[in-house]
């Protein structure tokens, strides 16, 4: 009988002789698990399942990590060069809601961290000024200004080029730090940053985490044959740091993560490599179709994971998914991904966040 079974698994090659992995209880949705559990168990392998990284695959954002990092740690290499201004098309333009334009708030940056950056390398316990309460209460306003003023593809651009100036691997040093430090749910939080005078500030996310319930669904998609990309409107090289690290992330080839990418350059210049289609919204789609499909006979995804608007091309785009998992983190009903979430489609399955620090806000996630 062993060798029967043995001839019958080589004669049907295109069935998979293997048990299916299935996903463990934790704290899914019951309905979703059954529903990813039926999905696993059901695909032949040689598909795929594409998700976005920030509030998808992990809790809260790496970029955002990286960001509230660098500004801890005063951790730049040439902000009094590029005056936190890398990025932005009109600093001329008045932060929405002020009379300060962005050039004068990056004058004013460059000025508070020259002088921190001093106190820093002295041994003065910088964190406790003022002077630095200002600092980092004006870099959340100049954040949320830009989005506003320009857009998300701006504002997407300038966080991971404030690694501008360090070389590649400088930068990837940059990120293990940061991720080594806000990594694990005991990290999550959200706190207050606001100015002395209080024009300035609001209120952060810290800490990002990688929840036992992804990386399971992570693993068991893999054991059944089926490959994991992930598509994401973070710097590709912030994504795989943690997208690719076999012990703290998922484990991924560096060729199944797809982000932004900047100008090829000895150093990093924050501008967008005009040869690519940076997968942002719709960018998401393409990347899709013409970087992961041809591997796959032209096959769109049977699984696609998002949890924001800029997910929504991807999660509505390839007649062939079979599940959408959406990561319900709290977004707007009248949202583009709130609509999806209340369209009564069947395909679609919502799981809530699987860890969420107190005082959670909404929004972010890329």
């Amino acid at each position: 009988m062993k060798h029967f079974a043995l001839i019958v698994c080589a004669a049907l090659a295109v069935v998979s002789c293997h048990s299916p992995q299935t996903l463990a209880e934790g704290s899914w949705d019951p309905f979703v698990r059954e529903s990813l559990n039926a999905l696993l168990t059901s695909t032949e392998s040689g598909n795929y399942a594409v998700f976005d990284f920030d509030k998808t695959a992990i809790v809260h954002d790496v970029s955002q990590a990286l960001w509230v990092y660098q500004i801890e740690h005063l951790r730049y290499a040439d902000a009094p060069k590029h005056r936190f201004m890398d990025g932005i098309p009109d600093p001329s333009r008045l932060i929405p809601g002020t009379e300060v334009t962005f050039a004068k708030m990056g004058e004013m940056l460059q000025i508070e961290y020259n002088l921190l950056r001093n106190f820093r390398d002295h041994g003065e316990k910088y964190k406790d000024m003022v002077l630095y309460q200002d600092f980092r209460a004006r870099m959340f306003s100049l954040l949320v200004g830009m989005d506003e003023a320009f857009g998300e593809e701006v504002s997407y651009l300038w966080m991971p080029g404030l690694l501008a100036g360090y070389t590649e691997k400088e930068a990837r040093e940059v990120v293990r730090d940061a991720v080594k430090e806000h990594l694990g749910a005991d990290k999550l939080a959200v706190e207050e940053w606001r100015s002395k005078d209080g024009k300035w500030g609001g209120m952060v996310e810290r800490g990002i985490y990688f929840s036992p319930e992804m990386k399971d669904l992570f693993n068991c998609l893999k054991d059944d044959k089926i490959d994991v990309y992930v598509c994401s409107a973070s710097l590709e090289l912030i994504v795989e740091v943690l997208a690719c690290d076999p012990q703290i992330g998922a484990g991924l080839p560096p060729e199944q993560v797809f982000g932004l990418r900047f100008i090829p350059s000895e150093h990093l210049i924050a501008r967008y490599d005009e040869s690519y289609v940076q997968p942002i919204g719709p960018g998401k789609v393409t990347c899709i179709e013409t970087l992961i499909a041809p591997s796959h006979g032209g096959r769109g995804p049977v699984l696609v994971g998002g949890d924001s608007n800029g997910d929504v091309p991807m999660l509505t785009a390839f007649e062939g998914m079979q599940r959408g998992l959406i990561i319900d983190v709290g977004r707007r009903a009248d949202s583009a991904i709130g609509q999806l979430i209340h369209s009564g489609d069947s395909r679609y399955l919502v799981q809530p966040a699987f860890a969420k620090a107190d005082g959670a806000v909404e929004g972010g996630g890329i």
